[in-house]
């Protein structure tokens, strides 16, 4: 009986035979009709072997269960299951339903609220189906700005206009979080600690943080990164500050971190070897400050300035004998350097003279023209060269230099192998590309380099006996000028001649105490003139002549008319 009533309930076997409507070709359609055929085949089978339900062998089944406690509650069971289901369908349930006439108020009222539930639910249907259409063609979370996620969201549209500052809900007691006057506290607040923060009048809400400034405002703040990737950048490409990228590649800054790591593992050694060695209350880093907070600004300008005064007297010097630019020549002023140029071929080059005024012979090896040295050479050969003559640069600088050049030489992996010049380049042309015409130095160099090619186009050949006649006129003008320098040196710059001064003053103080001389005759000062040892009172007078001489050559080069001047 239940069995009956649940197939009743379920969907009929032959409901399927709707299908055929979709069975599309005539080959599809007759094997669906086939298809039908032998299920009705089936159908009459079953029909004909089909007999009368079996009744339940109680007897049987009584000898078979040895528990005949729980055989009487089964068959007892099934007895009263049998009759209830017998009663039901024996009684007329139509004509019950036509015989009750009230209620039906009650009927019509749910038909009508289903139908409303069912109005409801197609309704959040479409609303569902319209959600997820939108939701699937949606970009990423990632490229959906604030405005755009507020427009689509109203419910947190309200709420971030209504609770767009943080309020601790303990004080709701004494302020409105919803109010205008509390969005005006906390506006004001929030400026507050901006120009506490930068002091730079930033009242842009969505510009927080650090971390959400474009790079041009990271370096507005930290300008020491910003000189230290500037400097990186200016020596790792050659190129122009103006185009200083917005973000330098990440193995760019790599290369960063581990340059500023060698050298300040070079000066903390130092300064661990003086604080152990001194037991000083406080030790410093070499080239830093004392206070850097407030005086570390000021000291690297100051320490900036005088390495540029510093290149800019080398280059004057070089441009002075027109060394500079003389691509392919050994420039000669010395008997030794002479010699030295010699064995570079045998003495089979030739020499070239630009003047008397010039103090320097010019060498040109036999064969092809001299490759331009790369940094790293040209460093390893200034310090054996600073070593052999009894000096030597400090650890922290020398270490400075070694890096600097190891990454002008890095150019070479993107240049093709050359780090200064574009191929068929010579240097003169390759620095005055990169020379920007707002430089202060523009007229000079331009004006060096023509009369430089002026030079070279009147240049006259010597024999290796006339070059060798006239080295030692020329390594005696050479001796003089480095004298001069010197004096141009401490003169011409501030930095230098501050530094100068004061040390003249403490050994003035001292000689004039009786101090000098004694720490001079017993070896604790040193002083050289050349490699010659000098007295104490040969250094007190040394020193008063050359403060005398350095003011009087200061003047006379400076009322030296250049060839830029007589141009002018």
């Amino acid at each position: 009986m239940l069995r009956q009533g649940a197939r009743r309930v379920l969907p009929r076997r032959g409901s399927w035979h709707s299908l055929q409507d979709y069975a599309i070709g005539e080959a599809n359609q007759a094997e669906f009709t086939n298809l039908r055929t032998r299920d009705a085949a089936a159908k009459a089978l079953v029909g004909s072997t089909a007999s009368a339900p079996k009744p339940i062998d109680w007897d049987a089944w009584e000898s078979k269960i040895s528990h005949k406690t729980s055989f009487i509650c089964l068959k007892e069971f099934h007895a009263q299951q049998s009759a209830i289901l017998d009663t039901i369908l024996a009684e007329d349930h139509l004509a019950a339903v036509k015989g009750q006439e009230e209620g039906w108020e009650l009927f019509d009222d749910a038909v009508t609220s289903c139908k409303k539930s069912v109005e409801k639910s197609e309704d959040i249907l479409r609303n569902g189906a319209r959600a997820l259409w939108i939701s699937f063609h949606n970009p990423p979370i990632s490229l959906v700005s604030q405005s755009e996620w507020l427009d689509a969201d109203q419910y947190w549209q309200a709420f971030v206009e209504k609770h767009q500052f943080y309020h601790n809900h303990i004080c709701s007691a004494v302020e409105d979080p919803e109010s205008k006057e509390y969005d005006a506290k906390n506006k004001a607040d929030l400026i507050k600690k901006w120009e506490t923060f930068d002091g730079r009048g930033t009242t842009r809400q969505n510009n927080k943080d650090l971390g959400q400034r474009p790079s041009f405002e990271y370096y507005d703040v930290f300008r020491g990164a910003l000189v230290e990737h500037m400097i990186f950048y200016l020596t790792k490409t050659g190129g122009d500050a103006r185009f200083f990228p917005e973000n330098m590649p990440v193995q760019w800054f790599s290369e960063i971190y581990d340059s500023r790591f060698k050298v300040l593992n070079v000066l903390q050694r130092r300064k661990r070897a003086d604080h152990e060695a001194t037991w000083k209350r406080q030790a410093v880093h070499d080239f830093h400050p004392d206070d850097l907070d407030h005086d570390g600004e000021g000291y690297w300008a100051k320490l900036i300035g005088r390495e540029s005064a510093a290149t800019e007297l080398t280059v004057a010097r070089l441009m002075g004998n027109f060394i500079l630019f003389s691509d392919g020549y050994v420039p000669v002023q010395t008997g030794t350097a002479a010699y030295r140029a010699l064995q570079l071929d045998g003495g089979r080059g030739q020499f070239f003279s630009l003047g008397g005024d010039v103090h320097a012979l010019f060498y040109k090896p036999a064969g092809e023209d001299l490759p331009l040295p790369d940094p790293t050479e040209s460093f390893n050969a200034l310090s054996d060269h600073v070593a052999m003559t009894g000096r030597r640069f400090s650890p922290g600088y020398g270490e400075a230099l070694q890096i600097f050049c190891d990454t002008l030489e890095s150019r070479k992996e993107g240049l093709g192998g050359l780090w200064l010049t574009a191929p068929g380049e010579t240097t003169k042309d390759a620095f005055l590309r990169r020379l920007k015409k707002s430089d202060p130095a523009f007229d000079i160099y331009t004006a060096y380099a023509e009369e430089h090619s002026e030079r070279w186009s009147g240049a006259k050949e010597l024999t290796v006996a006339d070059a060798l006649a006239e080295m030692p006129e020329i390594e005696r003008k050479y001796n003089l000028e480095c004298a001069e320098y010197d004096n141009i040196l401490f003169g011409l710059s501030d930095e230098f001649s501050a530094a100068s001064k004061a040390e003249v003053e403490n050994l003035s103080k001292l000689a004039n105490s009786g101090v000098l001389a004694t720490e001079v005759d017993n070896g604790n000062f040193v002083a050289l003139d050349g490699a010659t040892t000098v007295k104490s009172a040969a250094l007190v007078e040394s020193m008063k002549e050359f403060e005398d001489q350095r003011d009087k050559a200061l003047e006379v080069i400076l009322a030296t008319k250049t060839a830029l001047d007589r141009k002018k």
